[in-house]
């Protein structure tokens, strides 16, 4: 069962965002000698990786690599890019080596993107049974309760192999993105689902019922049924309270 945990406000559901990343990634890194951390964007994801900048000492930074779960198919320089908010806020202020940031190549094609990013993470994490190891895993929200690029009804839902995949339809500006799969997902050893906002209390109801039409309800379902743990940590707004 997973923990779900509510938070009084969006700045205090940072804080615990920040600090269980700091100390899981710490434990993986001590662990297995390695942490890999799949990245999110969005507001509350954003808050929490300046609080990480802020506590960079607690993290050996040399032993993590970064990813991130979806991206949009624009420069990584643009305001929209997933990874820019990611190294504006945090990668650019901490000690994590090049060889530790994995950027997607979103400057090609998306089909070609997705499948060089499949490529390269298989070869930089290491396989599993399932794919690449994921030990720290970011998954925000949307209020139709899609996660990554990932959304309801779409085709993307079935697709477990590769383990990334272009989208060329999202509902949500930009069309064109690449993102993990639900099968990638398969690998990971601790999630966080970040939901902030009164606008996804149903979506966030709905996935705690156990509604599998919502991508975010098949992510969690499909990491703990793999042996992973899930974790939501959402503010009273998204709570319904």
């Amino acid at each position: 069962m997973a923990e779900f945990k509510v938070f009084p406000d969006p700045a205090s559901l940072a804080r615990e965002v920040a600090a269980r990343a700091i100390r899981e990634i710490d434990e993986s890194a001590g662990e297995n000698g390695a942490a890999t951390w799949v990245l999110a964007g969005g507001s509350t994801p954003a808050a929490a990786y300046r609080i990480i900048a802020e506590h960079a000492a607690d993290v050996a930074w040399d032993r993590v690599s970064v990813i991130m779960g979806d991206e949009r198919c624009v420069p990584l320089d643009h305001p929209d890019s997933n990874w820019r908010q990611a190294v504006d806020l945090l990668l650019s202020k901490v000690p994590i080596p090049e060889s530790g940031r994995t950027p997607p190549p979103v400057h090609l094609p998306p089909a070609e993107a997705a499948a060089e990013y499949a490529n390269v993470l298989g070869a930089l994490l290491g396989q599993t049974e399932f794919g690449p190891r994921l030990d720290h895993v970011w998954l925000g929200m949307g209020e139709d309760g899609h996660c990554l690029s990932l959304f309801p009804g779409h085709p993307e839902l079935d697709v477990t192999e590769p383990s990334v995949i272009p989208v060329l339809d999202s509902p949500k500006p930009p069309p064109a993105r690449i993102t993990l799969t639900l099968g990638a997902l398969r690998a990971t050893r601790n999630c966080l689902i970040i939901a902030a906002g009164a606008g996804k209390a149903a979506a966030v109801a709905a996935a705690r019922s156990g509604d599998l039409d919502l991508p975010v309800a098949l992510a969690a379902h499909t990491i703990e049924e793999a042996g992973g743990t899930v974790t939501w940590l959402v503010d009273e707004a998204a709570a319904g309270n």
